[in-house]
């Protein structure tokens, strides 16, 4: 049988590896869901470019 101090230490370790995981966890959900945003980013700002581009060619046929 163990120490009972040694006992609480490997409780405690436990509870600090599972606290870890959760934040671990966390933390991973929250760079999916920010690599998604960013992907979402830069396809509006192509979108967006090219309506740029698209009224900028429109003006110099227009003659502006």
């Amino acid at each position: 049988m163990e120490n009972p101090i040694d006992e609480a230490v490997e409780i405690v370790k436990k509870e600090a590896d599972e606290l870890m995981m959760n934040k671990i966890i966390k933390y991973e959900k929250e760079i999916i869901k920010l690599k998604k945003e960013i992907c979402e980013l830069r396809q509006d700002n192509r979108k967006l470019a090219h309506e740029v581009e698209d009224r900028v060619n429109k003006m110099r046929k227009a003659g502006m």
